[in-house]
C-alpha cells in the first residue's frame, strides 16, 4: 500500500508543477582518489591446483557435477607456478592490489595436521614467495580467508545426509582458528582481509540448486543454518584476526582492515506492476542483499529471515555480532527476477532467475543481464551501513573480449558518481585476472583481462587490460571514451 501512495503523491506532485523537473545531467568525466585500489580477483580453488582434499575436490570428481567433466588440475592457470608471471600482468596493466584467497586446507591438508598447528611446508612456501613477489611489486595484498572451498575434513559431498561445511557447529571455532593463524603468519604484508566470499551464495547453491557442494534441492533448514553459522564464524574470524594482526603492513599508520564480501544482486520483480511480485522482490532483497549485513554491521540477528526483530530467538545489537565489518566487500555482476510464479523457495516464498531475463538488456556470455544502472542500486542499498566500500567483485563473461572495454567503463563511470555523491569507496577489483575455473561451468565462461592456454597455462593480455590500465594510470573515466566504443553485442559460446 505504501508503495502506491508514494506513486500517488508523485503524480500529484508533477501535476501540480507549472513544469517538469529538467533530467538530471551526466557528467562528462568521473575521477577516483589517490591511493585508490585498483586491481583484479582470483580464487584459490579456480586458479591454483592440487586442491583434491576440500570439498570441490571431491564434487569435481563426481560425474555430472561439471559442464563437460571439466577439472581445475587439467588444463587450469597453475597459478602457484607462475607468480611471477602474474605478478607482471598486474603491473602491465596498470594494477596497484590483487585480491586472491589462500587456501585453508593447502595450509592445513589434514585434520590430524590442523589440529596440531602443523601447516605444509610447501603451502607456506608458495604463499610466501606471492606475498614477497607483490611487496617487491609494490602491489598490496587483499586476502580472502574462505572463498567457497572447504577442507574435506570438515565438508564431504559424499556424505550429504551428514552435516556439512558450515552446519557443523565445531567449524565456527575452527574457522576463527584459521583466520587468526593466517593472520599472524601474513599480517606483516596484509593489511586488508576479506572473512568469507558470498556466504549467501554457498548455502543457496549447495542446499537449494544443487549446483554446490552438497548437492541437495530445496534443503531449506539446512540452507539457513550455515548462513547462520557463517555470520557466527565471521564475526569470530574478524575478532581472530584483529588479536593476531597488529602490523602495518603498509606504513599509512593503520593495521588490518578486516570485512565480509557479499554478493549483492538488483533484485526486480517480474512484473514490476504486480504487487505480488513485489512483495517478492522485497523479500529475496532482504535475505540475499541485507540479511547478513545487518548481522554483522548492527549486530541485528532475524533467526527466522522474516525481516522483524520480534521472533523468540531475534537480537538487536548483538554484542557478540556488532561491529564486525571495517569495510563493505560487495560484488556485483546483474540483476535477478523474483517473482511469485514458478518454483518457490520456502522462506522467501518466491522464485528467483537469474539468466535470460526476458528484457532489451545486453547480455554477457553467461546470459546475465549488463545493467551499470544497477550498480547504484545495490550502493545505494548499503550506504546507510555508513562504512567504506571496496568493490571486490565486478566483471563479465565474454569470451571474444567484445563488450569488456565498454562494461568496465559504464560500470566504473556508474562507480565514480557514487564516489562524486559522497560514497566512500575505496576500490574496484575486476573478476577477474585470468581466465579460470568457473565452478559448475567449468572453463567455458571467460572472465579473464587474460586467457590462459589450456595446453601450456601460458598468459595473453586481451585489449581490454589495456583500458583498464589506462583507467588505473589516470584515475578517470570520460563519456567520450565511452560513447567512442562499440555497442554490445549479443553473447557467444566459448571459442
Amino acid at each position: 500500500m505504501k508503495r502506491w501512495i508514494a506513486i500517488a503523491l508523485l503524480v500529484v506532485a508533477a501535476c501540480g508543477s507549472d513544469e517538469a523537473d529538467p533530467p538530471a545531467t551526466e557528467p562528462e568525466e568521473v575521477s577516483f582518489p589517490s591511493g585508490f585500489l585498483w586491481g583484479s580477483a582470483s580464487a584459490g580453488f579456480q586458479v591454483e591446483k592440487g586442491l583434491g582434499n576440500t570439498d570441490w575436490g571431491k564434487w569435481v570428481k563426481t560425474p555430472g557435477k561439471i559442464k563437460d567433466g571439466e577439472d581445475p588440475d587439467v588444463g587450469g592457470a597453475d597459478a602457484l607456478a607462475h607468480i611471477a608471471e602474474d605478478v607482471a600482468l598486474l603491473k602491465a596493466s596498470g594494477q596497484n592490489s590483487y585480491r586472491f584467497s589462500v587456501e585453508w586446507a593447502r595450509v592445513y591438508p589434514t585434520r590430524a595436521a590442523f589440529d596440531a598447528d602443523q601447516p605444509d611446508a610447501a603451502a607456506i612456501a608458495a604463499y610466501d614467495e606471492l606475498f614477497a613477489a607483490l611487496r617487491a611489486a609494490q602491489i598490496t595484498p587483499f586476502v580472502t580467508l574462505q572463498h567457497f572451498t572447504l577442507p574435506d575434513y570438515f565438508s564431504d559431498p559424499s556424505k550429504p545426509e551428514e552435516p556439512q561445511g558450515w552446519e557443523r557447529p565445531e567449524i565456527i571455532d575452527a574457522f576463527a582458528a584459521w583466520c587468526g593463524r593466517a593472520a599472524a603468519r601474513w599480517g606483516g604484508a596484509v593489511d586488508w582481509w576479506a572473512t568469507i566470499n558470498e556466504p549467501m551464495v554457498a548455502p543457496v547453491a549447495g542446499y537449494i540448486q544443487g549446483a554446490f557442494p552438497p548437492g541437495l534441492l530445496l534443503a531449506v533448514p539446512r540452507a539457513l543454518l550455515a548462513g547462520k553459522n557463517e555470520a557466527r564464524a565471521h564475526a569470530k574470524c574478524y575478532d581472530a584476526v584483529k588479536a593476531a594482526d597488529t602490523i602495518d603492513a603498509d606504513g599509512d599508520g593503520k593495521t588490518s582492515l578486516v570485512g565480509i564480501v557479499q554478493h549483492q544482486r538488483a533484485v526486480e520483480p517480474e512484473d514490476p506492476d504486480y504487487p505480488d511480485d513485489v512483495a517478492a522482490a522485497d523479500r529475496v532483497r532482504y535475505v540475499n542483499n541485507m540479511w547478513i549485513l545487518n548481522a554483522v554491521v548492527r549486530g541485528d540477528w532475524d533467526d527466522d529471515f522474516d525481516g522483524n526483530l520480534d521472533g523468540p530467538n531475534d537480537k538487536k545489537g548483538d554484542p557478540a555480532l556488532a561491529g564486525r565489518s571495517d569495510y563493505l566487500g560487495i560484488n556485483y555482476y546483474s540483476a535477478l527476477w523474483a517473482s511469485v510464479n514458478g518454483i518457490q523457495v520456502p522462506v522467501i516464498n518466491a522464485g528467483i532467475k537469474q539468466d535470460r531475463l526476458l528484457n532489451d538488456r545486453p547480455k554477457t556470455d553467461f546470459h546475465w543481464d549488463i545493467y551499470p544502472e544497477g550498480f547504484r542500486i545495490i550502493l545505494d542499498e548499503v550506504k546507510g551501513f555508513g562504512l567504506p566500500i571496496v568493490i571486490t567483485e565486478n566483471g563479465i563473461a565474454d569470451s571474444r573480449d567484445v563488450n569488456r572495454a565498454r562494461f568496465l567503463l559504464e560500470h566504473l563511470y556508474e562507480l565514480g558518481k557514487a564516489q562524486a555523491d559522497g560514497f566512500d569507496i575505496r576500490g574496484y577489483f575486476y573478476w577477474s585476472l585470468l581466465d579460470n575455473f568457473e565452478w559448475a561451468s567449468g572453463y567455458c565462461p571467460r572472465f579473464g583481462l587474460h586467457t590462459v592456454d589450456r595446453a601450456t597455462a601460458a598468459r595473453a593480455a586481451r585489449p581490454s587490460a589495456q583500458v583498464y590500465a589506462r583507467v588505473a594510470a589516470s584515475g578517470k573515466v570520460t563519456k567520450k571514451e565511452i560513447d567512442a566504443l562499440p555497442p554490445y553485442v549479443p553473447p557467444a559460446p566459448c571459442d
